[in-house]
């Protein structure tokens, strides 16, 4: 007999050999081998290193910064377990007030980076992370404030990006792209001057009216541009987009004719326009060669006579300006851990009115609903099922398809028309007034919408906790204005701060939230950082 070679099973391999084979299998992948038989899951069970990658996406987060990639994964698994429940019990690490240069009436915050436009400079500060000394590191950029209209920046990517009328008459705006660092041109701008709505681009002369909307999403720069005057008429809303890397200056414009409340990326190559009509179309680029593409409308929830929608727009720092790889900006803070970009929380707040008697005093109500940005990706196709290719006139999706089972909605106090909330990755920050108390000594809540945290909630260890879970359900209750019911299909954690607030606005991003405190005219007064 010849010899037959001995089968030696997958489970039979050295734990070396086997470890490196599991490697490279993300945490969805390791669940499913975990599940297949005992002697995998004990391997993947006793591997800190799998453990680690299988928490990472359970709390939806992705390591960020030298010390993650160089500690041993039981000091990373324990890092991470720690940093998600300080979140988890509202317990902040420290708590310090910005220098008054930085209390400008424009600011932005993004990265890490605080930026406020100040009389003749820019400012910015490097805020404090859990693992950076207490130092605040501040740097100032010169700047004209006659000129200047808006402005905002990408840390992570080194870009600056200022706003400003033309001098010359032959296009509204200059869009200068700058070193975040040190002001100069930007390196990787082969144009570092972007001309907005060119006159030989759209063969009109522009009257600027100064309410533009800048952004950056990537290699990608838009501005959105209200409210345009040609020959004395306004013709709509113009939005203009750039690939501010391109060699070949690559860009579009789009006019909106109806007009448009916000347009907000969602992705770097799709974005979403929200009208006061109560439409929210999706924008994909999908060939360079032509303009993005309108990819599906969708309908919000009808309202009944004499009501309609006056404003829609999504919440501000929605996009994870820090999320690509840190490099050589020593003026980044230093942060352990940042949301996954597989996913994310996207905001929508809206306000209908209407008349209620004789003397046409106008009702108004202001919600804000939140959907996963996952669920409105996969609205695309099932638009195209049900409608075919949008149009200007054509049909939207309606609300019953898609909105009860994919949103949850919150109506908001009527004089609370400031939308006073904030989000970042999957948590969700807003001021909450305790009765009996001044308005100026506010409660902080936190909502998480993570799916993961939510569904093993009642599995986690809660001990020290002070939050609650709300499940997510269909409702069918129809509430007025509305003519059908909303959405409160999302599950998400709940916990309020014991420790009262002054403030009147929160900002949130990774580890911080910022409190923002104005003064009866609307001006700020201080900023203060809780760091967690």
């Amino acid at each position: 007999m010849g010899y037959i070679p001995r089968v030696i099973t997958l489970v039979q391999l050295p734990p070396e050999l086997l470890h490196l084979i599991l490697s490279p299998l993300d945490a969805y992948d390791l669940v499913r081998v975990r599940q297949t038989c005992k002697a995998l899951k004990g391997m993947i069970d006793n591997s800190e290193i799998l453990q680690y990658v299988i928490d990472l996406s359970y709390f939806q987060m992705i390591p960020m910064g030298s010390s993650e990639m160089d500690a041993p994964p039981a000091i990373c698994r324990k890092r991470l377990r720690q940093y998600n429940a300080a979140w988890q019990r509202f317990e902040y690490t420290r708590k310090c007030t910005l220098p008054s240069m930085m209390l400008g009436p424009l600011f932005k915050f993004s990265g890490g980076v605080y930026g406020s436009l100040g009389d003749d400079c820019i400012h910015f500060i490097r805020l404090p992370s859990a693992t950076d000394s207490n130092e605040l590191h501040c740097w100032s950029h010169p700047d004209d404030p006659l000129t200047s209209v808006d402005f905002t920046f990408c840390a992570a990517q080194d870009l600056l990006a200022v706003v400003a009328h033309s001098p010359d008459l032959t296009h509204a705006y200059d869009i200068h792209l700058r070193s975040l660092a040190t002001n100069d041109i930007h390196t990787d701008a082969p144009q570092p001057i972007l001309k907005v709505l060119d006159r030989d681009i759209i063969d009109h002369m522009i009257q600027p009216t100064g309410h533009v909307d800048v952004q950056i999403m990537g290699k990608y720069i838009s501005l959105l541009v209200w409210d345009i005057v040609v020959n004395d008429i306004v013709v709509g809303d113009y939005m203009q987009m750039w690939d501010w890397t391109s060699k070949t200056g690559y860009q579009f414009t789009l006019l909106f004719h109806n007009g448009i409340d916000d347009c907000s990326f969602i992705a770097e190559d799709k974005f979403l326009v929200l009208d006061h009509r109560g439409t929210v179309e999706i924008y994909c680029v999908a060939d360079r060669s032509k303009p993005p593409l309108c990819t599906a409308k969708l309908a919000l929830p009808s309202l009944v006579n004499h009501f309609s929608y006056t404003h829609a727009f999504t919440s501000e720092n929605m996009i994870l300006g820090s999320m690509f790889p840190y490099s050589r900006k020593s003026y980044q803070p230093i942060c352990s851990f940042h949301p996954s970009t597989n996913d994310q929380l996207i905001a929508v707040h809206v306000a209908v009115a209407g008349t209620t008697d004789m003397n046409s005093v106008r009702d108004f109500h202001y919600y804000s609903f939140f959907i996963l940005r996952s669920a409105i990706l996969e609205l695309e196709s099932l638009f195209a099922k049900t409608c075919s290719q949008p149009t200007l006139n054509g049909p939207k999706l309606p609300w019953s398809m898609w909105g009860p089972q994919h949103t949850t909605w919150f109506q908001l106090p009527r004089d609370n028309e400031d939308w006073e909330s904030s989000l970042y990755g999957f948590r969700v920050v807003e001021p909450i007034t305790v009765p009996g108390v001044p308005r100026e000594h506010r409660r902080l809540r936190i909502r998480d919408f993570n799916p993961h945290i939510a569904r093993n909630y009642h599995a986690q260890d809660k001990s020290g906790w002070h939050g609650r879970l709300v499940e997510g359900e269909l409702i069918g209750t129809i509430s007025r204005p509305f003519t059908e019911p909303l959405g409160s299909a999302l599950p998400y954690r709940e916990v309020i701060s014991e420790e009262l607030f002054d403030l009147d606005n929160p900002l949130i991003d990774e580890s911080r939230i910022l409190l923002l405190k104005k003064d009866q005219f609307g001006e700020l007064q201080q900023i203060d950082v809780l760091v967690f």
